[in-house]
């Protein structure tokens, strides 16, 4: 009889293994198609607000380990100890995390979709009911470029502002979520409303939702205990496909 693990949830407390954590979030990310080659996963540390946990730079989202796992002074922004480099584009997370003391996880990935909405300018809106965590048009930085610098990261946390998603034209997405898990979550339901947004298109002029009908759907479909059942889902069946092998 197989052993299943333990969800990952189950250990998202002070003292926790984040380097796992991470580890595997990502590799669930790359399980569900929406991080590729490249792309990043951020954690606040339970039992120290000053300190945050990245994917590596160099290694592959598809087959990282924990020893891949970089920590990160959150004030400093330096790498705390000695091993491989955070990603260059740490300063999205940084700038977050110090902005949004209740964002605990952040995600920047290239959804192909949320990619093609934004340079054609078709604002990225809920039209799926899982998604009623959007706002009723999510906001948009007109700057393709990379984040590498703290000033670029400020912009950005800028246009997020308080909402959960930022849309970056031609780039791709940032994803901010209380849990790793709503912030995974959320990741693969974005990347799945701006496919099906995309489709509606093609056959007419979808109906979005907004106002009261947004805001049940929010409460319906987008509390902590559905999100963490999204992501034991999709952990799953990355643990099915062999994509957490080897973590």
């Amino acid at each position: 009889m197989t052993q299943v693990a333990e969800p990952v949830s189950a250990a998202f407390v002070p003292g926790a293994d984040y380097a796992l954590i991470v580890a595997r979030a990502v590799r669930v990310l790359n399980s569900a198609g929406v991080m590729h080659m490249s792309g990043h996963l951020a954690v606040r540390d339970a039992g120290d607000s000053d300190r945050l946990w990245i994917n590596s730079r160099k290694a592959s989202r598809s087959t990282l380990t924990a020893k891949d796992i970089v920590p990160v002074d959150l004030t400093t922004g330096k790498r705390i100890g000695s091993g491989d480099e955070p990603p260059s584009e740490l300063p999205i997370h940084l700038s977050v995390f110090r902005r949004r003391p209740e964002v605990n996880a952040i995600v920047h990935t290239h959804p192909e979709h949320v990619i093609a909405l934004s340079i054609v300018d078709i604002p990225l809106m809920p039209v799926h009911l899982a998604a009623g965590f959007l706002p009723e048009r999510a906001p948009v930085w007109d700057d393709p470029n990379i984040i590498t610098t703290i000033e670029r990261g400020e912009i950005l946390a800028d246009h997020l502002g308080s909402e959960n998603v930022l849309v970056i034209r031609g780039h791709g997405v940032v994803v901010i979520g209380a849990t790793f898990e709503e912030a995974v979550a959320r990741t693969v339901l974005v990347a799945e409303n701006a496919r099906i947004q995309c489709m509606a298109n093609n056959l007419g002029t979808p109906r979005t939702l907004k106002g009261d009908e947004l805001a049940r759907a929010a409460k319906q479909m987008c509390q902590p205990i559905v999100m963490k059942k999204h992501y034991h889902y999709h952990e799953e069946t990355a643990r099915h496909r062999g994509g957490l092998e080897g973590v």
